[in-house]
């Protein structure tokens, strides 16, 4: 059995056709990670707050 960051890394990064920038990669997968641990709302309402 793959731990579950494991796999929602693998999972995206091998897409077919898909490459990734190694100077974005980390910031993909940190978002990819907030979505899987249900904090995509959390973290975008804090982006709006930094840049209003």
């Amino acid at each position: 059995m793959r731990t579950l960051p494991g796999y929602i890394i693998q999972e995206r990064l091998k897409l077919p056709g898909a490459w990734w920038s190694p100077d974005h990669i980390e910031t993909m997968l940190a978002l990819r990670l907030n979505r899987a641990n249900r904090e995509w709302e959390a973290y975008w309402r804090g982006v709006e707050k930094e840049t209003a």
